[in-house]
């Protein structure tokens, strides 16, 4: 089976693919944006977005603010700043590579306005250009542009003002942890339509141009609008914004994510969020992400018959947001996706039962070639994954983790240590120790409490890997432990 390409936001995905150690001198940087205003049109015939950015930026610390940083896509400049009494400001701009990537150039603003400590202030930005995307850096799914055919606005590309220096170490930690809320404003030829994951205030058309505002749901860390003559169509859980074309894929599609949902429900309770989801189809190639109210699906996925991107897309909206007390995330809920994504499969059609073991065999495999090639991993433990830069290895490892976990406890437990986990957490947030905790407190079964020291807060499970292990072998050798062995069957719930 084709192996399911989820791609994190560039502030996560790109970082971590490339390898970059975390600077941790940059964390914990006080000054946040907690709601954006922004107004697009275009120029389509020249490839030209115009922008108005309104950013309420807030300073949580105890010290004077004097500068604040922003990026823009590297075409793109910023024409003025203003305060909210129309005055304006002095801000300077560069073009300038990442300090940690120096392929990635942006356009790096550095406004010069003071906030008070524990205060606030809107800053009004005018900005206008290109867009041409990032693929040369190797990222190849960034292909933005200002296109009739297919415009995808989001911060990947940083094609509206993003407050961050030019460093993925400031990114990750500052940036994918800032929540905020969002008003949009976006004008576009009557010929098309603006697709958002917020909810639609109005749509007015005259003179052959349609104007689009929506509001945020829920309050995210990024925004996502995506424009072309779509259609739409809405059920009481999931509302979808596809191409003419793919009408009988967007049903099928609507049709297998409610009932995925309820699939879920069952298994780890109602979602805590009663917003409907928004599933939009974007062109080939240009990744996939989800957050609490939007899905993005390419077209090869959204056309393939092959749902394994929206059962893992969709079981992200039971993730609990994981902070750590020190560092950053390993992003483990990376290898829980993948291995739900296989374990749906498996359990929407019987006649792919051991999928889960194939494609757990073969990830052991590959992960003893990788770790070949990358000594280091051998002695860099899953919880260390988000501070060394490695957290594309969680997809990966985190399945066959999961998979082991599944297998040697079966499926009423595995459902209730994640179930519990989502009741208690969803909305304080938790930390990796947190999870596997709960596991250990809720189940009460004996060889838990080594298994995740094994594969999470050290390298002992390595040890399969270099044996040449099989899942069931290493199911055994847990369950043994445990004295616990259960029918690895999938039931239904």
């Amino acid at each position: 089976m084709k192996k399911t390409i989820t791609l994190i936001v560039l502030i996560c995905i790109s970082a971590l693919c490339f390898g970059q150690k975390i600077d941790n001198s940059q964390r914990d940087y006080p000054v946040v944006v907690s709601h954006y205003d922004l107004e697009l049109s275009f120029n389509f015939k020249e490839g030209i977005l115009n922008g108005i950015c309104d950013v309420k930026i807030e300073n949580k610390s105890d010290s004077l603010i004097t500068e604040i940083p922003f990026l823009l896509y590297r075409l793109m400049k910023v024409t003025s700043v203003q305060d909210q009494q129309g005055q304006g400001i002095n801000f300077i701009q560069s073009v300038v590579s990442f300090n940690d990537f120096e392929k990635l150039q942006v356009n790096s603003i550095i406004i010069d306005e003071n906030i008070e400590p524990h205060n606030c202030k809107t800053l009004r930005i005018h900005y206008n250009g290109y867009l041409l995307g990032y693929q040369e850096t190797g990222m190849k799914y960034i292909k933005d542009k200002i296109s009739p055919e297919f415009t995808i606005i989001r911060n990947d590309a940083y094609s509206y003002p993003v407050l961050s220096k030019p460093s993925f170490s400031f990114l990750i930690r500052n940036v994918a942890s800032n929540n905020f809320s969002y008003k949009l404003n976006v004008t576009v030829p009557d010929s098309l339509v603006v697709a958002n994951g917020g909810r639609l205030l109005s749509r007015k058309t005259e003179n052959g141009v349609s104007n689009y505002k929506y509001e945020s749901k829920k309050n995210n860390w990024r925004i996502d609008i995506a424009i072309s003559s779509y259609k739409y169509e809405s059920t009481k859980r999931l509302d979808i914004f596809y191409f003419p074309d793919d009408l009988t894929s967007a049903r099928a599609l609507l049709a297998h994510g409610n009932e995925t949902i309820q699939l879920y429900t069952q298994w780890w309770g109602k979602l805590k969020n009663d917003n409907s989801i928004t599933l939009i189809e974007t062109e080939k190639q240009s990744g996939g992400q989800a957050d609490e109210t939007a899905i993005l699906l390419p077209q090869e996925s959204f056309n393939a018959n092959d749902y394994t991107q929206l059962y893992h897309e969709l079981s992200h909206l039971w993730n609990v947001k994981i902070v750590e007390k020190e560092g950053l995330s390993p992003r483990w809920e990376e290898g829980l996706a993948t291995f739900i994504q296989y374990l749906v499969e498996e359990y929407y059609n019987p006649e792919k039962k051991g999928m889960i073991d194939k494609a757990s065999n073969g990830t052991l495999r590959k992960l003893k070639r990788n770790f070949n090639s990358d000594l280091e991993m051998f002695h860099i433990p899953m919880c260390e994954y988000g501070n060394r830069g490695k957290s594309n290895y969680s997809y990966d490892q985190g399945l066959v983790m999961f998979a082991v976990l599944y297998k040697w406890l079966g499926q009423e437990k595995f459902n209730l240590a994640i179930r519990s986990f989502y009741e208690k957490y969803h909305n304080s947030g938790a930390t990796t120790k947190d999870f596997t905790n709960l596991w250990e407190k809720t189940l009460k079964i004996k060889g838990l409490e080594e298994f995740f020291n094994d594969w999470v807060y050290t390298t002992n499970y390595t040890t399969f890997i270099k044996n040449d292990n099989t899942i069931d072998e290493i199911v055994k050798h847990y369950a043994h432990l445990s004295e616990f062995v259960v029918n690895s069957t999938l039931t239904d719930d």
